[in-house]
């Protein structure tokens, strides 16, 4: 955790210091929750090592815990509104003053100025010394180690700006001729304060989205012993194997499946899904998830760090690191924008001193001052943390938020359908012995074979596996046909009738049972013993609730094609689409078929969306524009995903897609504004149309603007 973090100019600075440290092999920085993330070889180098690296260049780290994190946050609330209070009410003087001197004050006949009006300027130059010395600090400090470090940061303009205004002012108070800027130094501290006031709250309200899930878990847990006796211990001690008892209304701090009892779980926090799900005797729970009405014995499968939880914080802080396109462009932009606005005000300041040298320091503050690039270094940040977090709690995890774009602005939906558009838990419906085995019989060396594999037919068989199963080996599994293996020398197929069996021999009679099962909608399955048919098994999948609300609302958010592809039978996948209102519809479909019509569509120009999980849809899922699953998925799957689904909502997705629009809208808005304000003020501060105090609340109100806007995305 880093403390003074003030701008992206810090994080490059911290970033480029660590990537420096021999040993040190990857930096990343966020300047929402303001943690490095660094991974390193401890025989090279040690962790004092890096953090008295990181106090060498003017900052504070602390190794990070979920309390000390909150209690950072408490202390950097405290130390702004102190500030701006201090800066506010001393400003209220200076700004007395100041309104006197503009209607009643100036030199009078003699060439002086009013006893009234040189006690208000000494006053002025001590009270606005105090402002810069205490509230104003800050940007003394971040300039200071800029200039240390030969980076050209947010706060050098600033300070630039409040030391030519104080120095001049206190020039004329001195000599008694001239103009002062006292109240612009007052009121562009203080309105800069509350700028970053406003921006402090909107990173601690992004950060505490994601920050909720390390302070989710408990500290301690009750672990039972070998007599049964309850333990208090650290939640780091827990390892798997352990059990621990869960009373109602804690919070499980660790995986585990049931041991004993039974009670409703809520785990909205995680998935999003409101509604608390029963878990009994060998059911899985995960970390986060809330006991409902009774106490239950636990069995630890993941110690904290391996947790669902601790895995679900991890991804979403390295998807945050992967900005979309737009935001990197303008972390580049801003560093060469200081040094432009820095030429612009030295060109400034030499034409008045050429032209009319009683106003070339208004001038050159008031382009310092105005041009202050803090809104540009605001506009994606604050907007990116904030809608991660909304993610979150709809139940999406997103793995990388750079694709965020291809989710707004793809047009070409592609859903698979077993396990993505169906519920993914298919029932056997029958099983039809048509060899010298029974059905009992060919139902175990079924389950046998479906114990190696994580497609969702194989899954709905493995509870019909008995305890004494039968024994196999040469395992294949065959992604998008079936599985392959030898039992007792023979070889034995699960799968589609064409990788089961050769098409030619299959008999009449199994043919019309496929033919009916396919008609229906139905998923068929052939157990085959050295190529000739044992059984035939019929699976059921049902359709997931809301399906056609989700694909009416993509349509409505702009989709123009939808489309299945999947690796079921044609006659199964033409029904289904029929059903939905999907004519793109596509079975029968090898991993290599859906790799090639994905491919083909990308290069036509359409940007395309795939929805999927299982072996088979890996390739397309990492060769889509932007790839969703479900967490239920296969690893392969997730690994290929840019969106994870947490719970079994599937019209969530339409939110997702909403979400992100509004991201990419919002922040293209701030970007607009941030530049638009800056190419419009230049020339009028630059031509003396904008004074100073102007300047002052131009710069002040376009970071507001920008901070709130991205706050918006609070209520989608």
């Amino acid at each position: 955790m880093l403390e003074n973090i003030r701008c992206p100019a810090c994080l490059w600075l911290n970033e480029r210091q660590l990537r420096g440290l021999d040993g040190v092999l990857d930096v990343n920085i966020d300047d929402v929750t303001q943690r490095a993330r660094v991974r390193w070889d401890p025989d090279r180098i040690r962790l004092s090592d890096i953090l008295r690296a990181i106090a060498a260049i003017g900052y504070v780290a602390h190794p990070y815990d979920a309390s000390r994190s909150e209690q950072l946050n408490r202390l950097r609330r405290r130390r702004s509104t102190e500030r701006l209070i201090f800066a506010g009410l001393t400003g209220m003087l200076v700004m007395h003053f100041s309104l006197a001197s503009w209607f009643m004050g100036g030199t009078g006949a003699d060439g002086q100025l009013a006893l009234w009006e040189v006690v208000g300027r000494w006053t002025s130059l001590l009270v606005t010394g105090l402002i810069l010395a205490y509230p104003g600090q800050e940007f003394f400090a971040g300039a200071w180690n800029d200039a240390r470090n030969r980076r050209l940061g947010m706060d050098v303009p600033v300070v630039l700006g409040l030391s030519g205004a104080w120095l001049g002012s206190l020039y004329a108070t001195v000599t008694g001729h001239g103009q002062v800027y006292f109240e612009s130094i007052a009121m562009f501290v203080f309105l800069l304060l509350l700028a970053r006031r406003y921006e402090l709250r909107g990173k601690l309200r992004a950060s505490d989205r994601l920050e909720r899930l390390a302070r989710l878990t408990p500290r301690t847990a009750r672990r039972l012993d070998a007599t049964d006796r309850t333990v208090e211990v650290s939640v780091g001690e827990l390892v798997p194997g352990d059990s621990i008892r869960l009373l109602p209304g804690e919070t499980l701090p660790v995986d585990g499946t049931i041991l004993r009892g039974g009670s409703s779980f809520d785990e909205s926090l995680l998935t999003g899904e409101a509604s608390p799900v029963l878990r009994q005797v060998g059911d899985r729970v995960i970390a986060g998830s809330v006991n409902g009405e009774q106490p239950v014995v636990i069995r630890v499968t993941h110690g904290v760090q391996a947790s669902a939880i601790s895995e679900i914080r991890q991804l979403v802080e390295r998807g945050l690191e992967q900005r979309p396109r737009v935001a990197l462009l303008a972390e580049r932009v801003a560093g060469w924008f200081v040094a432009i606005l820095l030429v612009i005000a030295t060109g400034t300041a030499i034409f008045w001193w050429q032209l009319e040298p009683a106003f070339w320091v208004t001038n050159t503050i008031a382009v310092l001052i105005v041009t202050c690039p803090c809104a540009l270094a605001l506009a994606t940040p604050v907007a990116l943390a904030v809608s991660a977090g909304r993610f979150i709690e709809r139940g999406v995890l997103p793995l990388r938020m750079r694709a965020l774009d291809a989710l707004a602005c793809s047009d070409l939906f592609a859903f698979d359908k077993t396990g993505t558009l169906t519920a993914g838990r298919p029932e056997l419906v029958s099983v039809t012995a048509l060899g010298d085995l029974g059905r009992t019989a060919c139902l175990q060396t079924a389950a046998a074979l479906s114990a190696h594999s994580e497609h969702p037919l194989a899954r709905s068989l493995r509870g019909k596996l008995s305890a004494d199963p039968v024994r196999i080996d040469e395992i294949v599994n065959v992604p998008g046909a079936g599985i392959r293996a030898n039992i007792d020398g023979e070889e034995w197929r699960l799968g589609k009738p064409e990788f089961s069996v050769i098409p030619e021999s299959i008999s009449p009679g199994v043919r019309d049972l496929l033919g009916e099962a396919q008609h229906q909608g139905q998923i068929v399955s052939l157990l085959s013993r050295d190529r000739q048919v044992e059984a035939v098994l019929v699976f059921e999948d049902p359709l997931r609730p809301q399906v056609e609300s989700m694909l009416r609302r993509l349509q409505d958010a702009g989709v123009r094609q939808l489309a299945i592809l999947s690796g079921d039978a044609e006659a199964s996948v033409s029904r289904l689409g029929r059903r939905l209102g999907i004519a793109d519809s596509y079975g029968a479909m090898s991993p290599q078929d859906k790799l090639d019509w994905t491919q083909s569509r990308r290069r036509e120009g359409r940007r395309v969306a795939m929805f999927g999980d299982g072996i088979n849809d890996a390739p397309t899922l990492a060769a889509a524009d932007v790839s969703v699953s479900f967490a239920g998925a296969t690893d392969l799957a997730n690994v290929s995903s840019d969106f994870l689904l947490l719970g079994n909502d599937i019209e969530v997705i339409a939110y997702a897609r909403h979400l992100a629009q509004r991201t990419r809208r919002i922040i293209r808005q701030n970007l607009a504004w941030a530049g638009a304000y800056n190419l419009l003020a230049v020339p009028f501060a630059a031509v003396g149309l904008i004074p100073p105090w102007g300047a002052a609340i131009g710069m002040s109100l376009s970071s507001l603007l920008v901070v709130m806007n991205a706050l918006r995305l609070q209520r989608s």
